[in-house]
């Protein structure tokens, strides 16, 4: 009898551990997993309002986009009424002849329907050491800009719109701006279905940005990095061979802290928190980043500044975070700025993830233009 409880027992310790290396797969997958597509759905437009379906977002204050399915944009704002399952919010922007009646669009929060919409735009072609090109857009007055450049970097499952919207910012400072696009996001080649490695390949993209900037002219660049973008731009200046033109740095709900993000992420599924550690050993080991389709295997761990282990960058830095950021957690960019006095935290109300821009335009606008204005000329 005993011998049949510690065969069923080690039975039962097989299964446990079987489950608890799936389910770090699981995690690990929908970390890196590329940008899935957009949902799109009926909405029904009536004079200056739209009524939507409900979902994580379509209730939340601030300034949006619907995406239709023949690429223009609408801009959409507050809340008129509530439904129940829809959600009738006002038109604040819509293309010329979009006719009142049913349309199918996608829910974003890309409140800017195009780069002109910022300001005089070039669309550009950033050639890339690995081959090929990395679309962008350049915006603004290069002369009036007189080598000032700010390169806007998007985060993860992201695309260059959502980095659009910091864009209005810098350019009412006076800089150019370059909103850029990279390895594995839905326009720079090769995108098609390519994991993310969580910063540690795309930097070498954002990279070629700056060398391209400066190219055009540019003398000081800042970086101005969203989400995961915060990783890009971290690495960026510590492997760039550009980093000294890089002379400041704006971080949007940064990824400063992979560890935390990961913990974050498992907690709000109500998975135990070793599912972590293990997720992140997946994507350490060869085999586990060759079953994900990375091109080389991701160490999540080592990829955080708010420690010990990675000094930072030594260079002015404005942080814009919503302290109840429900994706990275504001607690990270609490601990970078404890531990690097050139940096500066400004704390938002703002609901969900990277929804700064969305809630409370004036803030981040005038947090932007000021920390742009107090930088010394080079």
């Amino acid at each position: 009898m005993i011998r049949s409880l510690a065969v069923g027992a080690g039975i039962a310790t097989a299964t446990v551990a079987l489950a608890h290396t799936a389910l770090a797969g699981y995690v690990a997958r929908r970390l890196v997993a590329p940008r899935s597509a957009k949902v799109f759905a009926p909405v029904t437009i009536e004079g200056d309002t739209v009524s939507v379906p409900v979902i994580d977002d379509s209730r939340e204050p601030g300034t949006y986009g619907l995406r239709l399915d023949d690429g223009s944009h609408v801009m959409v704002g507050d809340v008129v009424r509530d439904d129940g399952d829809r959600v009738v919010r006002r038109i604040l922007a819509r293309p010329e002849g979009l006719d009142d009646g049913d349309v199918v669009a996608a829910w974003t929060s890309q409140n800017i329907g195009a780069p002109e919409d910022v300001g005089p735009t070039r669309h550009v072609a950033v050639p890339l050491r690995r081959g090929g090109v990395a679309e962008a857009w350049e915006i603004g007055d290069p002369d009036a800009a007189d080598g000032r450049w700010t390169i806007h970097v998007h985060g993860l499952r992201s695309s260059r719109n959502g980095a659009l919207r910091s864009a209005p910012a810098t350019t009412d400072a006076g800089w150019m701006s370059l909103v850029v696009s990279y390895a594995g996001d839905d326009e720079c080649a090769p995108a098609d279905a390519l994991p993310s490695s969580l910063g540690t390949r795309e930097w070498r993209d954002v990279d070629d940005a700056i060398a391209y900037a400066i190219g055009q002219g540019a003398r000081e660049i800042v970086l101005v990095a969203w989400s995961m973008g915060g990783t890009i731009a971290m690495l960026a200046l510590e492997e760039s061979p550009h980093r000294g033109t890089v002379t400041g740095l704006i971080l949007v709900a940064p990824a400063l802290d992979w560890t935390r993000i990961v913990e974050n992420a498992v907690a709000g599924a109500h998975l135990p928190r070793s599912v972590a550690a293990a997720s992140m050993g997946v994507l350490r080991s060869r085999i586990g980043a060759r079953a994900l389709g990375l091109i080389e295997a991701v160490d999540a761990r080592a990829l955080t500044w708010v420690g010990t282990a990675r000094p930072g960058p030594r260079v002015p830095t404005l942080i814009l975070h919503g302290r109840t950021d429900p994706v990275v957690p504001f607690s990270g960019s609490v601990a970078y700025v404890e531990r690097h006095p050139d940096a500066e935290l400004v704390a938002f109300d703002a609901t969900g993830h990277c929804n700064e821009a969305n809630q409370d335009p004036s803030r981040f606008r005038d947090a932007i233009v000021a920390f742009l204005g107090k930088l010394p000329r080079g």
